[in-house]
């Protein structure tokens, strides 16, 4: 497989891309040169097969080919933003695990964590979600939102949205269409208050079980991602059956 940039598009057969100094040196530590094939995503659905091209040291590509993967069904997670180091790690899973959109949120128990996710982490996020998307292969990377309230990101959402709050005493996972949207809620360390768990409830979350043991906030988010993709994967496995 040939390696893989992230740049910014849209791309265009013919047009020279110039690749981030970031992207520049990731592939010259891979040994590439003039005319070698990369692949080129911007997480957008934009993918592109491009010739590299060194030009006064400036790497650049050479679009040859495009594509557009169509964005994906949402899986949004609303999680509490608590330690920072963890939660940068949960960024890399869940973009491998399909989520469109992460928020993280100013819980109670996370403004409690010193070395809680803040705001100038976000731009470290979306690195690590680039990343991310071009070690697995995805076409789109997850939105990375500021830290907000749970009043804020618990605001209405348009179409259908499936809203489930990770919860050890909850029910088993219902039944998820391929097409439907997911919005998953996870608490920090401690979970959510009794306070905010009324206001998840109100919102219209179903507290869903994800095991028999306390998990930390980073497990249990990606627990829900991977239950939720097996999920839809059944449901477009069943949908064929004849």
């Amino acid at each position: 497989m040939s390696a893989t940039a992230f740049a910014r598009g849209p791309f265009q057969a013919g047009a020279v891309v110039i690749l981030e100094e970031e992207e520049a040196h990731h592939l010259k530590v891979r040994r590439l040169s003039d005319g070698d094939s990369i692949r080129l995503v911007d997480g957008r659905g934009g993918v592109a097969t491009g010739r590299l091209a060194l030009d006064n040291e400036v790497l650049a590509a050479r679009v040859v080919a495009t594509t557009t993967v169509p964005a994906p069904a949402a899986l949004e997670l609303l999680v509490g933003a608590g330690d920072k180091e963890r939660f940068l790690s949960l960024v890399e899973k869940a973009t491998e695990l399909g989520a469109t959109r992460i928020v993280p949120l100013m819980t109670e128990r996370a403004q409690t964590v010193a070395g809680r996710f803040r705001m100038e982490h976000v731009d470290k996020a979306v690195r690590r979600a680039r990343e991310a998307i071009k070690q697995c292969g995805a076409a789109w990377s997850p939105t990375i939102m500021p830290p907000m309230l749970l009043s804020e990101a618990l605001r209405p959402v348009a179409g259908r949205m499936v809203r489930l709050l990770a919860d050890r005493e909850g029910a088993q996972l219902p039944q998820i269409r391929e097409s439907d949207g997911v919005q998953w809620a996870v608490g920090p360390e401690g979970g959510f208050t009794e306070a905010e768990l009324a206001q998840l409830r109100q919102a219209g979350f179903k507290p869903v079980v994800l095991g028999a043991l306390t998990l930390r906030y980073d497990t249990a988010a990606v627990a829900a991602l991977a239950i939720t993709q097996n999920a839809r994967l059944g449901s477009n496995l069943s949908g064929r059956v004849t």
